[in-house]
């Protein structure tokens, strides 16, 4: 079942991760607005305006435009910078010159082969915004054809951040355009505007992510650029019709596949694994609830003021399938064997804690699990233990118990199946069909979510990302209902014993509100606080039992005087003892510091990108 936990958890970990939408970055591109002049000659005169708005303080902004090539070897030159102008939080528009030194403001360009970059250095505090203007021209952006003009030019490429709304304006020469096509190829959601009228292309996106790229393929007349020198032979209208088609169908045949897999295959196969888990779970239950009915115990639980089969409280968790601390086991057998008398508890000074010396009384009558807790406590020799030594990691008790925990836990689960109370068979069968059909459900969403978040991504349906949330809340919520572990015991004996623990435990919880009277025997008190270890009621008990002392004859009481002593959390603090200063001890030393966008591409050259630094 723990495994079965581990795996839950880290699922819904990892969805919570999914579900959680944060946003990272000191700026945030709010607005890119670019016009693209097309002379007649082929060149592009370009004005970008670029709006930012800073979360930190930043030392300036860049622009870079790429050169590289595309797939129809359009060589882009770069035509030069004509100028740079930026307003400050909504200001008057200042020029910006080249820099000087090692000024604070300034511009610096570096240009290859393949880019050019234009560093503006601008010093911006937290919460201002810049407005940059760049004006600048770029060459061979156009080729001419023997029958028409092409670009297939990527203005936007990729960058650190989105950009929450982007409008690109192409305008060619002369107006009204005889011929005028365009297409435009990225993942995000836009528009793209042809008016041969007004000889001009427009594009609109509310949000380009940062890994996404506009791509523009258009072609018009060759007289909007008769100067042109950028010449290829050959009829290019009819290739370009047949390629733009080809990416067409290819999208929406791709489209249409995962929107197959994203709608119905795998919210089918999702569902099924629920139905499957949720038949599984009711059939689990009623099969619980039918042998608790056979057992006679589907009543409440009541308090039980006796121990009901006192067999030792280490022992017992196993008995019961209670999950406990190594460290508790531990205190829990060492009380028992000292209330029965098998350890001896002395001590000279008993305001001095440390000193108590723990010695082996009797061993007769000890189940081997016992006899293997004396042998790691006490050695083989059956030396004294001072109670200092569980406080220290080194010392030969510490060291005892780290060598022979193992064995002390084998040899419990031994002697639990000597006389179980649990149906092992049916409860490990129900057990293991539990964690596969779970593992398989979290699998299945986990790829599920992967698959389809690439889907929402690359073909911008949103409402596959519905269909994401929705798997995942109803997979969290199937999983509640379904993950709480069904333990079988044997019919009717195993049931009415494990109920009347519930009752004893119910008792040990509830022990601060009954009477004296309830408790029969004072001698019981020792063996009462040894199992409330076991069921997380220590302090809780010793607490009480420091109440009722001074009301009762505690003389026989061997545990109560260092209860009495140093406290109600006296075995609490032994167990702390343990787990963080002695056996268990970990040093931790830890050091560190004229439609929408279609998806593919048309093998655009160049590509632009925006920042800040």
């Amino acid at each position: 079942m723990i495994k079965l936990k581990i795996v839950v958890f880290t699922f819904l970990f990892a969805m919570m991760g999914v579900l959680t939408v944060s946003a990272d970055g000191d700026y945030r591109i709010t607005d890119l607005n670019e016009v693209v002049r097309i002379d007649a000659n082929g060149d592009a005169r370009i004005t970008k305006k670029v709006t930012y708005h800073f979360d930190d303080e930043m030392n300036g902004v860049y622009f870079k435009e790429s050169l590289k090539k595309g797939t129809a070897s359009q060589s882009l030159q770069w035509g030069g910078l004509t100028s740079i102008e930026v307003s400050h939080n909504n200001g008057e528009k200042q020029t910006i010159l080249p820099r000087q030194g090692d000024s604070s403001y300034g511009y610096v360009e570096t240009k290859t082969s393949q880019q050019v970059q234009e560093k503006i250095y601008y010093p911006v505090q937290e919460n201002d915004q810049l407005t940059m203007f760049y004006h600048y021209t770029l060459k061979g952006v156009v080729v001419n054809w023997d029958d028409i003009a092409e670009i297939n030019w990527l203005p936007i490429g990729t960058r650190d951040v989105a950009i929450e709304k982007l409008r690109l304006e192409f305008a060619l020469p002369n107006q009204p355009a005889s011929t005028l096509k365009a297409w435009v190829h990225g993942r995000s959601v836009g528009h793209v505007l042809v008016n041969k009228k007004q000889a001009n292309i427009t594009v609109n996106s509310k949000k380009i992510g940062p890994d996404d790229t506009v791509e523009v393929h258009t072609y018009f007349d060759t007289s909007q650029t008769p100067l042109n020198t950028n010449k290829k032979s050959g009829n290019r209208a009819a290739y370009i019709q047949k390629q733009e088609k080809a990416i067409a169908l290819k999208n929406k045949k791709s489209l249409q596949i995962k929107k197959v897999i994203g709608f119905i295959v795998s919210p089918i196969v999702i569902m099924i694994l629920v139905f499957i888990i949720m038949l599984k779970t009711i059939q689990r239950r009623k099969l619980l609830q039918s042998a608790r009915q056979q057992s006679g115990v589907t009543g409440d639980i009541v308090h039980i003021f006796d121990i009901p089969n006192d067999i030792g409280p280490a022992l017992v968790s196993e008995r019961i399938a209670k999950s406990v601390t190594n460290a508790k086991l531990i205190i829990a057998t060492l009380l028992d064997l000292i209330a029965r008398r098998k350890i001896a508890m002395t001590y000279d000074d008993i305001q001095k804690q440390d000193d108590i010396t723990y010695s082996v009384l009797d061993e007769t009558n000890l189940q081997p699990f016992e006899l293997v807790f004396i042998n790691m406590i006490f050695g083989k020799y059956r030396r004294a233990v001072v109670h200092a030594e569980f406080k220290q990691p080194e010392s030969g008790v510490s060291n005892r118990i780290k060598k022979d925990i193992s064995s002390f836990t084998k040899a419990l689960k031994e002697a639990e199946k000597q006389a179980s109370i649990i149906d092992h068979v049916l409860t490990n069968k129900i057990k293991s069909q539990q964690f596969f059909l779970t593992l398989a459900l979290i699998i299945s969403t986990i790829i599920s979510t992967f698959l389809l978040g690439i889907f929402a991504y690359s073909t911008q349906a949103w409402s596959m990302w519905y269909v994401i949330f929705t798997e995942i809340i109803v997979v969290i919520l199937v999983l509640i209902f379904s993950i709480k572990p069904a333990i079988f015991y044997k019919v009717p004996d195993g049931f009415q014993e494990k109920w009347q623990w519930d009752g004893f435990a119910k008792m040990l919880h509830d022990i601060a509100h009954l009477e004296n009277k309830t408790v029969l025997d004072v001698q019981l008190w020792d063996k009462l606080l040894a199992y409330a270890i076991i069921f997380g009621e220590a302090k809780n008990v010793a607490k009480q039992m420091k109440v009722w002392s001074q009301k009762v004859d505690t003389d026989d009481s061997i545990i109560f005087v260092p209860i009495m002593l140093y406290g109600d959390d006296w075995s609490e603090s032994l167990i702390y003892n343990i787990e963080n200063d002695g056996a268990f001890h970990v040093d931790n030393n830890v050091n560190g510091d004229g439609g929408g966008f279609s998806a593919g591409s048309s093998g655009g050259a160049g590509g632009g990108s925006d920042g800040a630094f």
